[in-house]
């Protein structure tokens, strides 16, 4: 007499995640650190993309507008210094002679 009744009718194998039951969820895991590092990657491109835009544009120039450089730069004491500083280049230097001979 057999009790074929009794045994549990299985079809195939059982699925590999049963054999070796996973620690965390590896999915949830890449997911979020895949997530967290786009949400990085966005915040510091829009944070560099405030900070150099205006160096590329130019905006930050007035346009239209001459200025007068005569009273942002004083050229009567900036000719006075380089005349001053071309008198000492062009000065005779006096070497003394050798104590040692």
């Amino acid at each position: 007499m057999k009790l074929n009744f009794l045994k549990l009718k299985r079809k195939g194998s059982p699925p590999l995640e049963s054999l070796r039951p996973p620690i965390f969820d590896t999915d949830l895991f890449w997911f979020v650190s895949l997530g967290l590092g786009l949400v990085i990657f966005i915040i510091t491109a829009l944070i560099g993309f405030k900070l150099f835009y205006p160096q590329y544009s130019k905006s930050y120039k007035k346009s239209g507008s001459a200025e007068n450089f005569e009273n942002i730069v004083n050229i009567n004491k900036l000719k006075s210094i380089i005349d001053k500083r071309n008198e000492f280049i062009n000065q005779e230097i006096l070497l003394p002679e050798d104590p040692s001979l």
